[in-house]
């Protein structure tokens, strides 16, 4: 048995009745769409989001929360860690947010019904005209003042906090938006899937000062990429000096 399908084993049977009782509205919900509106669709889910994280006893911090931006149409890019990682930005961010995600992740049970109830742009790897549209799309998006989160490093390493390196087609749509960036780190959400949700050790989700426009005008998106790891590098480093 993996290690991730053992938490999973393990969320479903602490919560099962809960489960039962907020589950199936979730999966009516995602196929009766037109029903609810986003906000009603947002709402039920990161309910069932943060009910499921925290009768597992899941510690979450956020620091930073200062640093999100007044105004909606942000960009946040976070490192990536665990499958995890999207729960634990969506239980601490205020607001609505999105999720860019690979599309290989969004046909398991619950990921699935999420992914319909909390807007998402689901990349299929092999297919770069649909690559290129949801780009577009996402363009459109946070033109029209809605957040999104994405994990320029695709995949993600489950041993440490260590930064692999950064997709910089990822920054397109900000670049034309002409829309803030706002890096995050995660740390330690890789403990969740290594050691059990029974870690006490809390995760940690650091929001950085964002990114404006201005500071991107005139920058490639590879120079844009470097620019966004740069700052969540260094203030992985700055973090693992006082740990």
């Amino acid at each position: 048995m993996t290690k991730s399908t053992s938490i999973i084993i393990k969320a479903v049977s602490k919560n099962f009745w809960n489960i039962m009782r907020f589950y199936p509205k979730m999966i009516y919900m995602a196929n009766h769409q037109k029903k609810y509106s986003s906000d009603e669709r947002y709402s039920y889910c990161l309910k069932l989001i943060k009910m499921l994280i925290d009768t597992c006893n899941i510690k979450i911090n956020a620091y930073g929360l200062e640093n999100i931006p007044e105004n909606d149409g942000v960009y946040l890019c976070s490192n990536h860690q665990e499958k995890f990682d999207p729960l634990a930005i969506w239980y601490s961010f205020p607001r609505k947010i999105g999720v860019i995600l690979n599309d290989k992740a969004c046909h398991r049970p619950f990921i699935r019904e999420v992914t319909y109830l909390i807007k998402s742009r689901r990349l299929i790897h092999s297919d770069m005209h649909s690559i290129l549209t949801s780009f577009k799309e996402i363009t459109e998006d946070l033109i029209k003042k809605e957040n999104y989160m994405i994990f320029p490093e695709g995949d993600y390493e489950t041993e440490t906090n260590k930064l692999s390196s950064f997709h910089s087609g990822c920054f397109k749509s900000p670049q034309k938006a002409k829309c803030p960036i706002l890096p995050v780190v995660l740390v330690d959400s890789y403990r969740i899937f290594d050691k059990g949700y029974k870690t006490t050790k809390p995760i940690q989700v650091h929001y950085l000062k964002p990114i404006m426009p201005e500071e991107l005008e005139g920058l490639t998106t590879a120079e844009i990429s470097k620019l966004v790891k740069s700052k969540i590098q260094n203030k992985i480093d700055e973090l693992e000096k006082v740990s």
